[in-house]
């Protein structure tokens, strides 16, 4: 993860970073070369939102697993294999649009203050 901030023709020795609920403090030439800012802010706004991401692909892809390795494989889809196709892939698709519904956009400011 790479969010690189650079910040030229500073004019103090120090500045400090706001960005969610974290603050770190840099000097003129570290911004002026750039920062990483997803290193230094482990904690940052984006962090609940792609948590939130990464829940909702876990459980879809959990469920693929459940429905390829057992489910298709039961004794009833065999004997009805495409009504278990039908009846999973209807659970499968409300997994799918939680996925879909997980990304939203996000709003956060980064406050840049001289010391």
């Amino acid at each position: 993860n790479r969010l690189t901030l650079v910040v030229k023709n500073a004019k103090a020795e120090l500045y400090t970073v706001t960005w969610g609920q974290e603050t770190r403090t840099y000097t003129a030439s570290q911004l002026a070369a750039g920062v990483n800012l997803a290193a230094d802010f482990e904690n940052n706004p984006f962090t609940e939102a792609f948590n939130r991401v990464d829940g909702a692909v876990m459980a879809k892809q959990s469920f693929e697993t459940l429905q390829i390795k057992t489910l298709f494989y039961t004794h009833m889809a065999k004997l009805k294999p495409d009504y278990i196709a039908q009846v999973s892939d209807d659970s499968r698709a409300a997994l799918v649009d939680a996925v879909a519904e997980a990304f939203q956009p996000l709003t956060h400011t980064l406050v840049i203050q001289a010391r």
